[in-house]
Formats: C-alpha cells, structure tokens, sequence
C-alpha cells in the first residue's frame, strides 16, 4: 500500500499549485509580449479575451505591464479595490515566441 502522505515525495519534484487568475495574467503577460514585437491582431483579441475573463471571473481590472526587464515581466492590476502585482520570469513569459 502507498503512502499518500506528501511529505515522503522528493522535495525536488515537488511543485506549488499555480491558481487559475495566475495563469490567466501568464497568458496575458505573453500576449502584451507579442504584441511588443509585432503588431498581431490575434494577439489582441486573446488578450482582449483574457481581460474580460478576468473582470467577470475574479473582479480584475486595470491590467497594465509596469516593468519588462531582462529577468522579469511585472504586471499590475486591480482586484477588490486593492493595487496588485505579479512578477513572472522572462522566460516563461517569452516562451510563447517558441511556438
């Protein structure tokens, strides 16, 4: 019988569960990435997309890039009247260019 128990799994496999709204800014973060390079009306319309899932879902509004830098993108926005910011890699955000 195994073990359930998430202590016995090697720390280095463990992984912090991503939430949905942080994956929508991710996606968001990579279509503002695009459209920095290349005017893409795709790319809009996504994003136009994923700022009106965000408003209806979870109350987000005011979705802006405050920072791009070499190691990081820094977004900010607006949920429950509160100022927000995620940070998310370079990287990870200039990944959608592989595709």
């Amino acid at each position: 019988m195994t073990d359930s128990n998430s202590t016995n799994l090697d720390p280095l496999l463990e992984v912090e569960p991503i939430n949905d709204i942080d994956l929508l800014l991710l996606s968001w973060a990579q279509m503002e990435a695009i459209e920095l390079i290349v005017a893409d009306e795709e790319a809009a319309e996504a994003k136009t997309d994923l700022v009106a899932l965000l408003m209806t879902d979870y109350g987000v509004t005011d979705i802006r890039l405050i920072e791009r830098t070499y190691e990081y993108y820094e977004v900010g926005y607006r949920q429950g009247g509160e100022e927000l910011t995620m940070r998310f890699e370079t990287v990870e955000v200039e990944s959608i260019y592989d595709l």
